[in-house]
């Protein structure tokens, strides 16, 4: 009785444990069920930050290689910069030296402008202006040399050379104004009673070619009337070439006569242009 007793209860015993096997498996099918059911349910949890965080991280990856170009052109951009820096650096340099030449450059020119307004200034104070003694009239001054000697006189080859000696010449009438201005100065200038000794050796001489008066500027003499009534006369057997102008207060426009060249001595007009 207690085997077979004994035997039943391992039996029974037996058959709960199987039963309790069967149940813990049962329970574990669920549960593995179950689990994978919650873990597969975990990639769709819906939060929106979770969401817009996996939005965001979607975005970063899909512009990494954007970012990485923006970061080469930045430095491309960079390096650029760079290189521009130190070519201005350069230029302005260059810029500067140039300056400092233009500034020299400016220094000198007024250097030299002031020296020119000095020259100005001192050609201006003596423009239109004679050597003493000389008389200034329009743009010409006048050397009578009765004012220098009243008995002093010459031929007219060496009253020319008195002139040439100064730096002027025997005198030239141009025109009528010039010829008044004359005729007026040397009517106080009489040294003789003789009115013919009174006259001034004038630069005119018809040497060349008899009758053809011609100034020694070669200007040809074609006003006849400034000779004095007869004139020129070619009077001796030595000839009168070389042209004289004396003081005539009835008449100013008839005041020359043709004296001896070698032989008459007489005063003379030189003449140059002003300074």
């Amino acid at each position: 009785m207690f085997r077979e007793g004994g035997d039943g209860c391992n039996r029974w015993v037996v058959l709960c444990l199987g039963l309790l096997n069967a149940v813990l498996l049962i329970a574990a099918v669920v549960l593995g069920n179950n689990c994978a059911k919650v873990k597969e349910g975990s990639f769709h949890i819906s939060h929106p930050a979770v969401t817009q965080l996996f939005s965001e991280l979607d975005f970063l990856q899909s512009n990494h290689s954007d970012v990485i170009e923006a970061e080469e052109e930045a430095k491309k951009a960079l390096e650029r910069a760079i290189k521009n820096h130190e070519e201005i650096k350069v230029k302005i340099e260059q810029l500067k030296t140039i300056g400092d030449d233009f500034w020299k450059q400016m220094e000198s020119l007024r250097t030299v402008k002031t020296n020119l307004q000095s020259n100005i200034s001192t050609l201006e104070g003596s423009c239109g202006s004679c050597l003493p003694g000389w008389i200034l009239f329009n743009s010409s001054c006048y050397f009578f040399s009765s004012t220098e000697s009243s008995t002093v006189t010459k031929n007219w080859h060496n009253s020319r050379a008195d002139c040439v000696r100064r730096g002027s010449d025997l005198v030239v009438i141009d025109d009528q104004v010039e010829q008044r201005f004359l005729s007026s100065n040397i009517e106080n200038m009489k040294t003789s009673p003789r009115w013919w000794k009174n006259g001034f050796w004038i630069g005119i001489t018809d040497r060349e070619t008899e009758g053809k008066w011609v100034w020694i500027n070669n200007v040809t003499e074609v006003e006849p009337r400034y000779w004095m009534d007869g004139e020129p006369n070619d009077s001796g057997h030595e000839g009168e070439d070389c042209g004289v102008v004396v003081s005539s207060p009835f008449n100013p426009w008839k005041t020359r006569y043709d004296g001896k060249c070698q032989t008459e001595d007489l005063h003379w007009i030189c003449e140059m242009p002003s300074r």
